[in-house]
């Protein structure tokens, strides 16, 4: 009877076993080609923060950056701004580019990811900037900038910094369409971060892209231009949100 019992037992745990690889099996939601797996609700969660189609271009470093109890999209709280006009007078089209700023405060600090989507395909590709100006906080590490589109993906680390903020110059791919770029770094509670993106307007150089001091009475409220640098930039309005 013993051997018996043993034998039994030994069979439901295996049966057990099972059940148990199905079900976590069951959870995955997606997978992309970097091995990086996702439940339903952290895919929702970086649809939220981000884009949908950001999933697939993700590493498990990006995937870590966020501590479980983040990865929920009720977490996410956003703010998007589509512009007409700019403050320079130069004529923006509402279907040109789409700016967004998130923040996940969910732990001891607050995530913040800026998202720039070009709905249509920018004649000039040169070095556009994106950044912050920090109204009392400050950055915790450094930010990282992804740029995706039909080609691929890349890293940005042109990174300038100061006390009030930083801004990364990053060039635009030579060809190919769906241009996304995303921008997350971590910051102290308390203050408010405002973010601005750039765009080119005519080809620069990586130095004339750096040609600048971070601070409000710049254009988006963060990029003050120097010595008739922001000529060559669009002017496009900025985004803030309380962290």
């Amino acid at each position: 009877m013993k051997k018996v019992s043993i034998v039994i037992a030994i069979m439901l745990m295996g049966f057990l076993g099972v059940i148990t690889q199905q079900v976590n099996a069951e959870e995955i939601y997606y997978e992309n080609e970097k091995g990086v797996v996702f439940t339903k609700e952290q895919y929702d969660f970086f649809t939220a923060a981000y884009y949908d189609g950001f999933q697939k271009i993700m590493s498990q470093k990006e995937f870590d950056y966020f501590k479980p109890e983040e990865m929920k999209k009720e977490l996410v709280e956003s703010k998007v701004y589509e512009e007409y006009i700019n403050p320079m007078g130069t004529e923006v089209s509402s279907s040109a580019k789409r700016l967004k700023i998130s923040k996940i405060s969910a732990t001891s600090n607050v995530k913040v990811t800026l998202y720039l989507e070009w709905l249509g395909t920018p004649t000039v590709r040169s070095y556009d900037l994106m950044g912050a100006y920090l109204s009392g906080t400050s950055i915790i590490g450094t930010p990282s900038t992804l740029i995706g589109y039909s080609g691929g993906s890349y890293y940005s680390n042109e990174i300038q910094s100061s006390s009030a903020g930083f801004g990364v110059s990053l060039k635009l791919p030579d060809s190919g369409s769906n241009i996304k770029i995303s921008q997350t770094y971590t910051v102290n509670y308390g203050g408010r971060v405002y973010g601005s993106y750039q765009h080119a307007m005519n080809n620069v150089s990586l130095s004339t892209s750096k040609n600048y001091t971070i601070g409000y009475a710049g254009f988006g409220h963060v990029f003050i231009f120097n010595f008739g640098a922001g000529n060559n930039y669009d002017g496009f309005s900025g985004v803030d949100i309380d962290v």
